[in-house]
């Protein structure tokens, strides 16, 4: 067995970097040998039906901040078919890596059967860009610069040899950048000191940041971003819900954040919400070393860029806030409203993800894609923590939730995992589900359908367009499922999907239930929400 002595060393720097997964299609070339050294390396390697699949797989496996995954292409189209997941990574801030075969820097042309400009196209994505020149320090640079905030994918070309890694790239999105402190200022305490009614809201950053820290103890309410969800537990009579600034009446916006008298943002980015709108209380915002224009259209009061912000330094702020306790009371309204808006129906999204949470495992992660079925989910299902919850938060890709779950499921072996998608989400990767077939992974994929793009009919009904643009004629996708070897069913009530998911014998493989709605319902039950 012959592989090149910089393909081994790259594999051992990855995995020396935490890499414990890999995804792709490979190549006959130094792709294949790679597949190989990591596997000497102790890394496992899963081959997916397209490449796009594999950057989303192992972006799932990185959604905490960490690099842990790895996906894998051949040149030229191969790396053009992994571009949608390594888009859906910059948005998510996921700091997985991409290796694609590639070509000599200095080749000529007229030797290049799948020329393709890899750096051209794919480095406005990305936070470092590297060759595999076989020196493990590359690699450390490259992950560092990636795990820095703000997080974000990697590649690496795989060359035939080390000489030819000449074309490297690395950058740290440093446009932009405040001054930062390395304490809390004490203009940002005295905002504090003189509220009587703050309350948090948190954004990404805080999984990373904060890690462990129990938000609810400091007796405020807390508010997340949709990328945000679990940083406080769902649970707690403090936690207020998510903000996206689509503003309705049942929202947190319109209700318990505008009983507060000043919004603390701790990470807080225009990235991670819809539409950046002003809050009714001056906000003030605390975040790390990042580019300016991330906090734009809040209208923010004061903006804090903190050095290292981790835990300890913002000791002194919780403290101070913790004086402050309120908003119980308000929380628990908020959720009665929600109770009478969401659950005075037939079988809907709403009573699905309650019936989900019922009788799945306490450990269990919700993976959702995009739609009007995540708006209610973001909303029902509650999150104990951000492990148990990962969406398409930012980007809002249709597609990924498939290649989401199987990512999620291999990187976390002991969790049931549950994939919700709507008649959109559910076309792009749906052959990946013979992976999870094959690995027998404990997922539940769960299909909502109204028989239309949801999100998409309610624009184009409200302006009476062409039907043929958002109508869906077949949503019988049970049956093509079951052809790939996934146990598959068809549900028309509660009582056969609760019946359903207790007989499922999860070690046997996944379990697809497609769930169908009444159209005019279905396409109503946001309108108070977002």
């Amino acid at each position: 067995m012959s592989i090149k002595p910089h393909i081994k060393e790259l594999a051992s720097a990855l995995r020396e970097k935490g890499v414990q997964y890999a995804f792709g299609v490979a190549g006959g070339g130094t792709s294949l040998e790679l597949i190989t050294a990591l596997a000497e390396s102790g890394v496992n390697y899963y081959p997916v039906s397209h490449e796009g699949a594999a950057a989303l797989m192992a972006g799932a496996c990185c959604s905490d901040g960490k690099t842990r995954a790895v996906a894998l292409s051949i040149k030229g189209p191969g790396l053009v078919n992994m571009v949608p997941g390594i888009t859906s990574n910059y948005f998510e801030n996921r700091p997985s890596i991409t290796i694609s075969e590639a070509y000599d820097p200095q080749a000529p042309t007229h030797k290049m059967h799948k020329r393709a400009p890899h750096y051209e196209m794919i480095q406005p994505i990305l936070k470092g860009f590297v060759g595999s020149d076989g020196k493990k320090e590359t690699i450390s640079n490259l992950v560092a610069v990636m795990e820095k905030e703000v997080p974000g994918p990697g590649h690496i070309e795989l060359y035939g040899g080390p000489d030819e890694a000449e074309h490297t790239f690395l950058a740290s999105m440093e446009r932009g950048m405040r001054k930062s402190e390395v304490s809390i200022p004490s203009s940002a305490m005295e905002h504090i000191r003189q509220s009587k009614r703050p309350a948090l809201v948190l954004g990404s950053i805080a999984q990373r940041a904060f890690s462990g820290f129990d938000f609810s103890s400091i007796g405020i309410p807390v508010a997340t971003t949709a990328a945000a969800k679990g940083s406080v537990d769902e649970y707690s009579s403090l936690s207020a819900g998510i903000v996206t600034g689509e503003i309705k009446e049942l929202s947190p916006e319109s209700t318990v954040l505008a009983q507060a008298d000043l919004i603390v943002g701790i990470g807080l980015r225009n990235t991670e919400v819809v539409a950046a709108k002003p809050f009714g209380a001056p906000l003030i915002i605390f975040d790390g070393e990042v580019d300016q224009a991330l906090h734009g259209g809040f209208e923010v009061e004061s903006v804090y860029a903190v050095r290292d912000i981790n835990g300890s330094i913002f000791k002194t702020l919780f403290e101070e806030l913790s004086k402050k306790e309120w908003g119980k009371d308000e929380i628990q309204k908020l959720r009665l409203q929600l109770e009478k808006e969401l659950f005075d129906s037939d079988l809907m999204p709403a009573t699905v993800f309650r019936v989900l949470q019922q009788n799945m495992s306490e450990d269990a992660i919700l993976t959702l894609d995009t739609g009007l079925f995540c708006v209610i989910g973001e909303t029902v299902w509650k999150a104990r923590s951000t492990k148990h919850f990962i969406g398409s938060s930012v980007g809002r890709f249709m597609g990924t939730g498939i290649p989401t779950a199987i990512g999620v499921s291999i990187s976390n072996p002991n969790n049931d995992v549950v994939c919700v998608m709507g008649d959109g989400g559910i076309r792009p990767y749906l052959s990946e589900i013979r992976l999870a077939v094959s690995e027998r992974l404990p997922i539940l994929f769960v299909l909502m359908s109204d028989g239309r793009y949801g999100s998409v009919a309610l624009a184009g009904l409200s302006k009476d367009l062409h039907p043929r643009g958002f109508e869906i004629e077949d949503t019988a996708w049970h049956k093509v499922v079951g052809q790939l070897g996934c146990e598959s069913k068809s549900i028309s009530n509660e009582t056969e999907f609760t019946e359903a998911l207790n007989m499922w014998k999860k070690a046997s493989g996944p379990l697809f239930l497609g769930l169908s709605f009444d159209k005019d319902n279905y396409l109503a039950m946001t309108s108070k929400l977002r």
